[in-house]
């Protein structure tokens, strides 16, 4: 389990109250309102800054997304090779799946997607695990809970989390 240092959390809050007007309504199905819209990018973040940490403490080189919060993003974490890395944020125990909407997919796919399991409360978390986006066309389930179909993958479906730091190294050029 990482604990999130306190200037990620900064970072995270900063942006996340920045961007809560921004905040795509399309694909909002939280309730709340903009305090809620605000707390699930923060959510997000904060999520983000636990998968920041792995790849700090694995020496991998990276760059962080730097897209206005007025924009959507087209990645979380770009390796010097191009790759580019989404990060997919659960914040509670019955959250059992990662999900990307097919619509976003398709537009522009990533080409790893890393699965984090976030403890807001105590700002701490873990890696679940991985996959690439062949993995998810390989996989081929999707569902609609209510608010658009998405890719899903399952814990099972994804590659363990031990693995993760040889894929990415093996994209530093």
């Amino acid at each position: 389990m990482e604990t999130i240092p306190i200037p990620l959390i900064e970072e995270a809050l900063k942006y996340a109250v920045k961007s809560r007007e921004y905040t795509s309504n399309r694909h909002d199905f939280h309730e709340g309102g903009l305090d809620a819209k605000q707390r699930k990018m923060f959510q997000g973040k904060l999520g983000e800054k636990i998968f920041k940490v792995f790849l700090i403490s694995h020496n991998i080189i990276f760059s962080e997304d730097n897209s206005s919060y007025e924009d959507a993003d087209t990645f979380d974490f770009i390796l010097p090779d191009g790759t580019t890395i989404d990060v997919k944020t659960r914040t509670e125990d019955f959250h059992i799946r990662t999900l990307e909407m097919v619509e976003q997919f398709r537009k522009k796919p990533k080409d790893i997607y890393v699965s984090v399991r976030l403890f807001f409360d105590v700002k701490k978390g873990f890696i679940i695990g991985w996959c690439t986006k062949e993995d998810i066309l390989r996989v081929n389930k999707i569902e609609n809970q209510g608010y658009l179909d998405n890719y899903v993958m399952y814990d099972n479906d994804l590659n363990s989390v031990n693995s993760l730091a040889e894929k990415l190294i093996g994209h530093q050029i």
